[in-house]
């Protein structure tokens, strides 16, 4: 009789459970950009309203950020921070009733909490962090034509899943009425007394951290709206578009933004631009979003790039006549036309820079791409057009765009590809068009500026150390055969080079930085074959972990893939290994396919696949060294 009551009980209390909690907001996932100075929390279940506090703890000083009615569906876990003022970030269930979830951030002393941002967009969270800022300076592409470029930088996201069963004990999410949710605002509540408050407990990382490898998002769609027959997709981040295309049946475009992430509540939307043509939303893959335009007009269809990097306008020509795209009127600076030699390509760039951060266009068509200054004054558009005509951008067309604006077509080839950059301030653009050039083919017999220049080779592994090892197949001997074969050809082109290890000798990760170091090098190459635990796995790796050789794996990386099929890309990561860390000179690791793999390490035993593979990196190295030299 007792059982059959403490059913019944438990019953009407879990029911109740359920009846309090039915709208919880559920915090699925935190998810950080590659500068650390935006954090995305991905929320459920709530109704675009949401309740936070923020403040800070105490020994040591810390930030918190309590999310109210919520519930964490991951585990517990921290973050180390890379940029800025903070160092680490943990995450976890507060308390259950009411149900709050914690965010807390280690901070330098004296890091001004107003510096922390919290808003509220479709009931998903924006943390951002000022306390980075780029410089400047830096380009970052907002198109491109080549997908998997070694613009997507991947990095090892340290998640360190944290242990804390007093914690769990503490705060159990308990089956029984809850404190009723307090009524909600439209925006995110932060009370302004600020307190010292020390939680109970909070969870301990612990030693051994989960490695989430994945492309850091760049921009989040948090709106979009219809403006006079046009589509206006809005967020937080840099917006940045891939290779535009057309379909058929029914006539379609499609936009895509990599390295986003999409509202929850924007995907698979429909909107209604007109009586014939609608505009879609959905998030493609984890890190790209799709918007597809479904209209007889498709191939009319343009997206125009806010001043700020923050919105995108897709619409047709005709349609922006009756838009009002700025507020500020820009002037040109300056004007420069650059021209550079890879392996097989040209690369010409225009350069342009504003008194203003810009408003504009882009658009490739079969034979130009189009460039629309829409805020840019005209009033010197002839000097424009001399400028650009009396370079190696020759029969360009530079028109005026009404009172206001300023109209650039460059021609081109079918098979010349795009990559169009700007700086965080929308005051510099860098048009860059790359068509092949085979009359420039690297020739054994020729020198490439390598006379002067040092380059130590570092075979991974080697001696007791075996590396990677499948089927008898080992890691060590593959990196010094590929080692050996680099070297030569980079002699070859007249460069003096350094090996680590000629032979089956161990070599410690430290012998390895110190014999670099003392050497002052031009650069430092590291060669490794990687291993899965998955056998299907397959893929070539560039690493690389300063900044001063970004570009250096860039290069290389570039270089590689360009030789084998395009699912061999695996990306360009950044990463803390030993080697590359604690050298001086631009240092790259270079993962060159999966000994794990039976296709893959067959093609690495392989004496011709060996040489392409040390050919290709001799190339990339060449092109680092000729295009760092001409800047």
């Amino acid at each position: 009789m007792m059982r059959i009551f403490l059913k019944i009980i438990l019953s009407f209390l879990f029911l109740s459970f359920q009846t309090v909690y039915a709208n919880t907001m559920k915090v699925n996932d935190i998810t950080f950009d590659s500068s650390d100075s935006v954090i995305f929390v991905a929320t459920s279940g709530s109704e675009g309203e949401v309740n936070i506090k923020k403040g800070i703890l105490s020994n040591p000083e810390r930030i918190f950020i309590d999310i109210q009615d919520a519930i964490l569906t991951k585990k517990q876990s921290s973050y180390d921070f890379k940029n800025g003022n903070l160092s680490n970030l943990k995450i976890s269930q507060f308390s259950a009733n009411p149900p709050v979830v914690r965010i807390v951030m280690t901070n330098s002393p004296g890091f001004d909490l107003k510096n922390v941002k919290v808003m509220s967009i479709g009931g998903n969270i924006i943390i951002k962090l000022q306390n980075y800022k780029p410089s400047q300076n830096y380009l970052t592409p907002i198109y491109r034509e080549v997908q998997n470029s070694a613009y997507d930088y991947f990095e090892k996201v340290r998640i360190n899943q944290v242990e804390n069963e007093s914690l769990q004990n503490d705060f159990p999410i308990a089956l029984s009425p809850a404190v009723p949710p307090s009524v909600r605002s439209n925006t995110v509540v932060i009370p302004t007394d600020i307190k010292n408050i020390t939680p109970p407990n909070e969870p301990v990382r612990i030693n051994q951290p989960f490695l989430n490898s994945k492309l850091l998002s760049r921009f989040f769609v948090s709106n979009a709206f219809v403006k006079n027959g046009s589509i206006v997709i809005s967020g937080t981040g840099i917006v940045n578009l891939e290779k535009v295309f057309y379909l058929s049946n029914p006539e379609r475009v499609i936009f895509d933004i990599p390295n986003s992430v999409s509202d929850s509540k924007l995907r698979n939307k429909i909107f209604m631009l007109s009586e014939q043509e609608t505009a879609k939303i959905g998030q493609f893959s984890p890190t790209k979003t799709r918007i597809v335009i479904t209209s007889p007009d498709a191939h009319k269809y343009r997206a125009v790039y806010s001043d700020d990097l923050q919105n995108l306008l897709l619409a047709k020509d005709d349609s922006l006549k009756n838009v009002k795209l700025f507020s500020t009127t820009s002037d040109i600076l300056s004007i420069n036309v650059k021209t550079s030699q890879e392996y097989k390509t040209s690369i010409h760039k225009l350069i342009l820079d504003f008194s203003e951060p810009i408003v504009h266009s882009l658009k490739r068509n079969n034979n130009n791409i189009e460039l629309k200054l829409y805020n840019v004054n005209n009033s010197g558009i002839e000097k424009i057009f001399n400028k650009i005509n009396n370079s190696d951008l020759k029969n360009s067309q530079i028109n005026k765009i009404g009172d206001i604006g300023i109209f650039i077509s460059v021609p081109i080839q079918n098979d010349t590809t795009i990559d169009c950059l700007e700086n965080l301030n929308a005051k510099r653009l860098v048009l860059m068009l790359k068509s092949p050039n085979y009359s420039t083919q690297i020739q054994k017999n020729t020198k490439h500026n390598l006379s002067k220049k040092t380059i130590v080779i570092d075979p991974g592994h080697g001696g007791s150390d075996p590396g990677a090892m499948r089927e008898n197949v080992q890691e060590k001997n593959l990196t010094l055969d590929i080692a050996k074969l680099v070297v030569s050809n980079l002699k070859e082109q007249g460069a003096s080079v350094y090996i680590t290890r000629n032979d089956d000798s161990f070599i410690s990760l430290s012998d390895r930085v110190t014999f670099s170091n003392n050497l002052k090098p031009d650069l430092f190459v590291s060669i490794h074959i990687n291993a899965s635990e998955n056998e299907e796995v397959n893929g070539i790796e560039t690493h690389y972990y300063k900044d001063n050789s970004i570009d250096l794996a860039k290069y290389i990386h570039k270089s590689i893939v360009s030789q084998f099929d395009e699912n061999t890309n695996r990306g360009v990561f950044k990463s803390r290994f030993y080697v590359i860390k604690n050298t001086t000179a631009p240092a790259v690791l270079l993962e060159l396919g999966f000994i794990s793999n039976i296709e893959e390490r067959g093609l690495l035993m392989d004496e011709n696949r060996q040489k392409k593979i040390a050919e290709k990196i001799t190339e990339g190295i060449i092109n680092y060294i000729n295009n760092t030299e001409s800047k």
